[in-house]
């Protein structure tokens, strides 16, 4: 009995590690007032979300959380090929709720190449905070897991600044196409 009532505590405690989590990333998202809202899930055309959670480190071995969300959309619309994407929009953010650090993405100096299995990605480009400070980023998954809409990867990266500073990057990413849904009204047939 004493083994079961560990083994519940443990389970409630992995719940509530997993819940704060994603609390944490969608408000990391949803309460930035101070920058123009990015309407990832509003490309009009079928497109890739690539999200990540992790942490940033610098050179004094000091951690933040660190979050990104990157919309995408292929350049090749033929299926026969592999596919080409292309960064449209999307941000990084690095800290706590109060003292949180939110970073643009510069869409025309992104490069990202996935292979056409989408067992790995590279990255890589700018971005910028409201203060105009540019870091640079690279990233690279490695896929971990396939899910049910998509794949999980184990990311690594470096995020460096104008200054010399240069910070590790991890995260645990999902990548998962969106396919917009067009309203279809229906058309009654007229039958005499």
């Amino acid at each position: 009995m004493k083994n079961q009532s560990k083994t519940i505590i443990a389970g409630l405690m992995v719940m509530a590690v997993m819940l704060s989590l994603s609390l944490t990333y969608s408000r990391a998202f949803a309460q930035e007032s101070d920058i123009e809202r990015q309407a990832v899930d509003k490309i009009a055309r079928p497109h890739t979300i690539l999200t990540g959670t992790g942490a940033a480190v610098g050179d004094d071995n000091h951690g933040w959380r660190s979050h990104f969300r990157l919309g995408i959309v292929s350049e090749t619309p033929d299926t026969d090929v592999a596919p080409e994407y292309k960064v449209k929009q999307g941000m990084f953010v690095v800290g706590k709720q109060d003292n949180r650090h939110v970073f643009s993405v510069i869409p025309d100096t992104w490069t990202i190449s996935v292979r056409s299995d989408k067992t790995s990605f590279d990255a890589s480009g700018q971005v910028e905070n409201r203060d105009d400070k540019i870091i640079d980023i690279k990233i690279t998954g490695e896929k971990i897991a396939e899910l049910q809409h998509g794949n999980l990867y184990n990311v690594k990266g470096t995020a460096s600044d104008g200054d010399g500073k240069v910070y590790d990057l991890f995260y645990f990413s999902t990548m998962y196409d969106r396919n917009p849904s067009i309203r279809q009204i229906p058309v009654e047939s007229e039958l005499s």
